[in-house]
């Protein structure tokens, strides 16, 4: 398995002008756009809002790196970024999207890697505290649940759709 670069050499890579950190307020609303945290609501995401630490990055800043383990995962709030296997692009993601979604809830190798494209401003969230504070806000806990159930099957609905064809 890789090793994951630590955060903190990606900090001094970080674009020229820093613009400070968020309200949260300002994160709350991020989070809203997040296709994981839509269903919980904005008087609860406040404590979720309040565990993202900011990372601003220059671009082509590879953040995730296939195969490390890490535990974390990034919202990010502004800018765009590639997720890619090796140079096969497998989609671009920009603003109120999330990477590296799973790592936060099972910890795994990461199964792709994702690099920014132009200057991009990411909000991190860390395994641990957020542990805590799904243990003491269960609400939290069902509402992404809720949205995972969705997906998988909206996914497996698209399967089935495809075999039709």
């Amino acid at each position: 398995m890789v090793a994951a670069e630590p955060l903190e050499t990606l900090r001094p890579r970080a674009a020229s002008k820093d613009r400070g950190e968020l309200l949260t307020i300002e994160r709350v609303a991020i989070l809203h756009r997040v296709g994981l945290f839509r269903e919980v609501p904005g008087r609860t995401l406040v404590a979720v809002a309040r565990l993202l630490e900011e990372l601003r990055l220059a671009p082509d800043v590879t953040f995730i790196e296939r195969g490390a383990v890490e535990d974390w995962l990034f919202v990010i709030a502004d800018g765009r970024v590639r997720v890619h296997v090796d140079e096969r692009t497998l989609r671009f993601v920009g603003a109120g999207a999330v990477v590296g979604e799973l790592s936060v809830l099972a910890p795994a190798p990461r199964s792709a890697s994702v690099t920014t494209l132009e200057p991009t401003h990411l909000l991190l969230l860390r395994r641990a505290p957020f542990e805590e504070l799904l243990d003491d806000r269960p609400e939290i806990s069902r509402a992404i649940l809720f949205t995972l159930a969705r997906q998988l099957q909206g996914a497996a609905d698209h399967g089935a759709a495809d075999a039709d064809r």
